[in-house]
C-alpha cells in the first residue's frame, strides 16, 4: 500500500479551537440481563454464588468483553449491586463505556464482614481465605465460563464501604489480575481503626481466637499493598469517591478516621506512586446509594478508558532535532511525494525529504534572534512557503528589531530562497500562526498588538493578509474586540478565505470563525462556543465548499462533555452555519490541533490527549482520527512514546498534518525534538 499524503494542511500551535452550542440525541439504551450462577471454590470447599450482568447482544455476539467485579458492603449480599443495572444499560447504550460483563459475587463469610481478605480467625464464625478464593478460583472460572478479555487489561474491580476496601486492596495487591479499581466510600483506616469500628469485631483481621490483631491489620492494610504495587512495575488506575456527609466519628480524637478524611489520605498517597493514575471525588451525600450510584457511573467511565484497549505500540517515526528545544513548524507534500518539514528551535530549519524518506536538503531561516515557524505549504508552481514570526531581522530591512514580526518566505524545489517578507508594527508583537495557498497566492493569519491594518481594538487583534507570487502584500485586514483575539488557522475554499481562532471579548473564551473574499472584503465573523472555553485550532477547505474545523471545547459542543476538554470537529457552510459537528475525548485533556481533507472527501484530525482513547504510551500522546465522507468516524489512533508527544511543556498544540492519496502524515513534538510519521488510509502507522 502506498504511503498517503494529502493536500497540505497546517494547524496553528497553542491557541485555537472551536466550539458551538448543541447536542446530539443519545442512543437508546438496550437492556442487558442479570442471571444468578455459582462457581466451585476448591480453596473454600464450597460454592461462590454470584449475579452476572450480560450486556445487550451478548448471546448473539462472538466478541470478548471486559469484566467489572462488584464487591458489596458489610452485611449486604450479591443482590445489592443489581440496582446498577439501569446505569450499566445507559452507560453502554450511550457509548460512555464499551459493552461489558459485570460479576457481583456474594460474600457471606464472617457474618458478612470478611473484608475480602484471608482470615486466620478460628473463633465462633471462623474466618475464610476469601482473597485467595476470589483470585485463584472465582476469576479463572468466570473467564472459562464467559467470553471475557481474560487478562488484567480487561478486568476492573469496584466496591462500596467494606467492598470499597476490598476493591482498593485487590487493585493494589493483585495488579496482575485487575487493571483498575473503583473505590467508593472505602471502609479503610490508617494506621489502625477506631476502637468502635466493626473491623475489630468479626475476625477478618483476627488470628486464633482473637478477632482483631493489630499486626494482622497492618499487614493487610492499604499502605503495604501500595508498596507492593509500586514494586510490581505494572500500571493501574484508581477512581476514589466519597460523600461529604459520611458517618462522623463522635470522638474528636477519631476525626481523622471519618471516611471522607481517610479516602482523601488514600488518594494523596496513591497520587504519588509511579504508574498509578488516580482520580478523587467528594460529592454531596452520605454512606448510601445516593453517593455510590452516580459515582459508580463516573468511575466506570474513568476505568473503561483503560480496559480492553489494544496493546500500546510505540509509533514508527523519524526524530529530528538539535541539542536545544525544538518544535514542529509545519509539514507539506508536493505532487511528486516530496515532503517539506519545518522545525523551530532558536532558528527555523526547513528540510526537504524525497518520496523514499531521504533528506534532500536543509535550509536555515535565522536572524540572530528567536525565529519560529507555524506553517508550511506548497503552491501550484511547486514552491515551498513558510510562515511564522521573528524578533530579529530576517529580511535585512529591520535592523534593531527586538519585538515579534510576522514573516512569509518562499523557496523553490531546489531550496533556493525566492523571497522573504517581514512585516509588523515596531515595538509590539505581531505573529503569523497560519498559512494557506491558493494557486500561487499566499494567505496568512495571526494576531497583532498594534495598528497593523487599522486601529487596534484591544489587547490583541486578528489579522489576515494576502501575498502574491512575488511576496508582495496585496492586502491586510485587522479586526478585533476589546478583549484578546487570535487568528490561529486559515483556509481558502470556494473562492473565500476563512480564518479560525479565539476571542475573549465576552469575558470567557469562544471560538472565532470569519470569512473574507479573496479581494479582502469582510463577509462575516462568527463567535461560536459553549458556556465554557472553546477555541479553533485548525481549518481545512471542504472540496464541496465551506470549511472543516477542529479544536477543543470545555463544554457540550456536540454532546455532553466527557472530560476536562474534548476534541471538536465540525463543518461550516459558506454562511458560517455548522452543518455537522462531533465531539470526542477522554476524562482528561484532549485537543484537536490539525485537520485535512483528501480528494475523496475523507477528513483527518490530528491532536493530542493525556487520556486513553486507545492504550496510553506516555503522559501526552498524539491522536489521529479519520472520518469517512459521510462523517462517520472510522478509526482513531493514539500514538507516541513513553514521553510527551504532540504537546509542549504547557500542553499546547504544536502538531501539523498533511494528507496524500492514501493516508496521512504528521509532524509534532516528541519531548524536545520533532517527529515525522505517517499513517495509511486504514490507520496503520508506518515509518515515513
Amino acid at each position: 500500500m502506498r504511503k498517503l499524503l494529502l493536500p497540505a494542511l497546517t494547524a496553528a500551535t497553542l491557541v485555537g479551537s472551536l466550539v458551538v452550542p448543541g447536542s446530539s440525541a443519545a442512543p437508546a439504551a438496550e437492556p442487558g440481563v442479570i442471571k444468578s450462577a455459582a462457581v466451585r471454590s476448591t480453596t473454600l470447599g464450597e460454592d461462590i454464588n454470584y449475579n452476572v450482568y450480560l450486556p445487550a447482544g451478548y448471546d448473539e455476539s462472538t466478541r470478548r468483553y471486559p469484566v467489572l467485579y462488584l464487591l458489596h458492603g458489610r452485611g449486604d449480599s450479591m443482590s445489592a449491586w443489581t440496582q446498577v443495572k439501569s446505569r450499566l444499560d445507559e452507560l453502554i447504550g450511550s457509548g460512555a463505556i464499551p459493552p461489558a460483563i459485570a460479576i457481583m459475587p456474594d460474600a457471606p463469610w464472617s457474618s458478612r464482614a470478611s473484608w475480602y481478605v484471608d482470615s486466620a480467625y478460628t473463633g465462633t464464625d471462623p474466618g475464610r481465605p476469601v482473597e485467595t478464593a476470589f483470585v485463584k478460583d472465582l476469576v479463572p472460572q468466570i473467564d472459562a465460563t464467559y467470553r471475557t478479555i481474560a487478562d488484567r487489561t480487561g478486568r476492573a474491580i469496584a466496591g462500596y464501604s467494606m467492598g470499597g476496601a476490598g476493591a482498593l486492596r485487590y487493585t493494589l495487591a493483585h495488579p496482575d489480575v485487575f487493571g483498575a479499581g473503583i473505590v467508593l466510600s472505602p471502609a479503610v483506616y490508617f494506621p489502625l481503626p477506631p476502637s468502635d469500628s466493626s473491623t475489630r469485631d468479626f475476625g477478618a483481621f483476627g488470628k486464633g481466637k482473637d478477632p482483631f490483631v493489630e499486626a494482622t491489620y497492618l499487614k493487610l492494610n492499604w499502605p503495604v499493598a501500595l508498596k507492593s504495587f509500586a514494586a510490581s512495575g505494572l500500571q493501574s488506575h484508581l477512581y476514589i469517591a466519597v460523600g461529604d456527609d459520611e458517618y462522623k466519628n463522635p470522638k474528636p480524637i477519631d476525626a481523622t478516621h471519618d471516611l471522607d478524611f481517610e479516602a482523601h489520605v488514600v488518594y494523596n498517597q496513591a497520587a504519588r506512586v509511579p504508574n498509578l493514575t488516580s482520580e478523587f471525588r467528594v460529592v454531596d451525600g452520605g454512606h448510601d446509594w445516593d453517593v455510590w450510584g452516580p459515582t459508580f457511573a463516573e468511575g466506570a467511565k474513568y476505568v473503561f478508558q483503560y480496559l480492553g484497549k489494544p496493546p500500546a505500540t510505540p509509533m514508527q517515526a523519524d526524530i529530528t532535532g538539535t541539542p536545544g528545544d525544538d518544535r514542529a513548524g509545519g509539514i507539506a507534500t508536493d505532487a511528486s511525494g516530496n515532503v517539506y518539514q519545518a522545525l523551530a528551535g532558536t532558528d527555523v530549519t526547513l528540510n526537504k525529504y524525497t518520496a523514499d524518506g531521504s533528506l534532500a536538503w536543509t535550509r536555515s531561516i535565522a536572524s540572530g534572534g528567536t525565529d519560529r515557524a507555524y506553517g508550511v505549504q506548497v503552491d501550484a508552481d511547486g514552491h515551498v512557503v513558510v510562515t511564522g514570526y521573528t524578533n530579529g531581522d530576517l529580511d535585512g530591512a529591520h535592523a534593531g528589531n527586538s519585538t515579534d514580526d510576522a514573516f512569509v518566505a518562499q523557496y523553490d524545489a531546489d531550496g533556493n530562497r525566492r523571497w522573504l517578507t517581514q512585516f509588523g508594527v515596531p515595538g509590539v508583537a505581531d505573529r503569523s500562526y497560519s498559512l494557506a495557498v491558493d494557486g500561487t497566492d499566499v494567505y496568512v493569519g495571526g494576531y497583532t498588538k498594534g495598528a497593523l491594518g487599522g486601529a487596534n481594538q484591544g489587547d490583541k487583534d486578528v489579522f489576515v493578509a494576502r501575498f502574491d507570487a512575488d511576496g508582495k502584500q496585496v492586502w491586510l485586514r485587522q479586526n478585533g474586540t476589546a478583549g484578546e483575539d487570535k487568528g490561529m488557522a486559515i483556509a481558502v475554499s470556494g473562492g473565500s478565505v476563512y480564518l479560525g481562532g479565539m476571542t475573549s471579548s465576552a469575558g470567557g473564551i469562544d471560538g472565532l470563525l470569519a470569512r473574507y473574499s479573496t479581494a479582502g472584503d469582510p463577509v462575516w465573523t462568527k463567535q461560536v462556543g459553549t458556556a465554557e472555553s472553546d477555541e479553533v485550532w485548525g481549518l481545512a477547505a471542504d472540496p464541496a465548499g465551506g470549511v472543516y474545523l477542529t479544536g477543543y471545547t470545555a463544554g457540550d459542543f456536540a454532546r455532553t462533555l466527557i472530560g476536562d476538554k474534548d476534541i471538536v470537529v465540525a463543518r461550516a457552510d459558506a454562511d458560517g452555519v455548522l452543518t455537522w459537528r462531533d465531539q470526542f475525548g477522554t476524562s482528561g485533556n484532549d485537543k484537536g490541533a490539525a485537520i485535512a481533507v483528501d480528494a475523496g472527501g475523507s477528513v483527518y484530525v490530528g491532536g493530542f490527549t493525556d487520556g486513553a482513547l486507545e492504550t496510553p504510551l506516555g503522559k501526552f500522546d498524539g491522536v489521529l482520527a479519520k472520518y469517512s465522507p459521510d462523517h462517520t468516524r472510522t478509526w482513531t489512533r493514539q500514538f507516541g512514546t513513553p514521553d510527551d508527544d504532540a504537546a509542549d511543556a504547557y500542553a499546547e498544540a504544536n502538531l501539523y498534518l498533511t494528507t496524500t492519496t492514501d493516508g496521512a502524515q504528521l509532524s509534532g513534538l516528541t519531548g524536545t525534538d520533532v517527529f515525522r510519521t505517517s499513517f495509511t488510509a486504514d490507520g496503520t502507522n508506518r515509518h515515513p
